[in-house]
């Protein structure tokens, strides 16, 4: 996906090296309920 508003996990990850490892992983399962909750929400409006 192409977008200046939307990011994956890995792309805020690499867009932000101020996130240690120790962070990433509490981040880390939010962040993948987020992209989750996105992707229905865009699976919801195309239907």
């Amino acid at each position: 996906m192409n977008t200046n508003y939307y990011k994956t996990w890995e792309e805020y990850l690499a867009e932000h090296p101020e996130i240690d490892e120790q962070e990433a992983q509490v981040m880390a399962p939010k962040m993948q309920s987020y992209e989750d909750m996105m992707f229905s929400f865009i699976m919801f409006l195309c239907a």
